[in-house]
């Protein structure tokens, strides 16, 4: 064995082959800062990324000439440029989303036994992104690939309308043509933002019972956990007495990867 392979084979496992390029990075900072503001200065951006004022003129100047920054008019300002959304013309955000919750999704099912679900919202639809029921052993409708469910009429719905942004909501309450209806959806919403979770009706077809709780990245309501039980088996009680801290820790692990898969933090 030669040096270098074994030098390789000491390198710690995540790390790269080659050290990253301190340049790079930081002009990927610059961009990133950049893209978080309508218009950003030169302070700004330079105290956001903790760069030099000098180094991050540079950098803003070589993003500029690569064409994914431009300066705003005459007020020194910067802001990206339409190149900048060509960048992710390659980023599936679902596929993204379910490759980091699949560990977490075979974590959980070890901790609590039943099966759960990744529910993200589509109009007025609660769609499952990936799930562990394949793994429970228990015959809960395991083909659940692009499964939907109504919003109004879902644990998953709950939880993400009680949680979601105000404006989302009134939105979303707005499709329930009926006053009733939607009285009676603003009545579920406030009991479940006291209760703490989500809970499925479990006399609707295909009478299973659920519950779930939110993803909340930033403040928004950005997918949902949920755990899914036999009524004749377990009661949402007592399913989320059992369970309900486990997932909430798992919703929490998942927000705080996506967070920093979103920011640009993973490095």
């Amino acid at each position: 064995m030669n040096a270098r392979f074994l030098a390789e084979r000491r390198r710690p496992a995540g790390r790269t082959a080659f050290d990253p390029v301190r340049a790079l990075l930081r002009g990927l900072d610059v961009l990133a800062a950049v893209n978080r503001g309508s218009s950003r200065s030169i302070a700004e951006l330079a105290a956001e990324t903790k760069l030099p004022r000098a180094t991050a003129i540079r950098l803003l100047e070589t993003l500029e000439g690569a064409g994914y920054v431009a300066r705003i008019g005459g007020s020194g300002q910067y802001g990206v440029s339409p190149r900048v959304a060509a960048l992710t013309a390659g980023f599936d955000y679902n596929a993204w989303l379910i490759a980091i919750a699949q560990p977490r999704l075979r974590r959980l099912m070890r901790q609590i036994r039943w099966p759960s679900d990744l529910m993200v919202r589509s109009a007025e639809n609660m769609i499952v992104l990936t799930s562990n029921r394949d793994r429970s052993g228990l015959n809960i409708n395991t083909r659940y690939d692009g499964m939907t469910s109504s919003i109004f009429k879902s644990a998953s719905g709950s939880a993400y309308l009680a949680w979601c942004d105000a404006g989302e909501r009134e939105r979303i309450l707005a499709q329930l043509a009926d006053p009733a209806e939607r009285t009676a959806m603003k009545e579920e919403i406030a009991v479940t933002r006291v209760r703490g979770y989500g809970v499925r009706d479990a006399s609707q077809p295909p009478g299973v019972g659920a519950i779930a709780i939110p993803v909340m990245v930033g403040g928004r309501a950005m997918a949902c956990l949920n755990v899914i039980f036999l009524p004749k088996m377990s009661t949402p009680e007592a399913i989320a007495a059992e369970c309900l801290s486990a997932l909430r820790l798992a919703a929490q692990a998942l927000a705080s990867e996506m967070r920093r898969g979103l920011d640009g933090e993973a490095r």
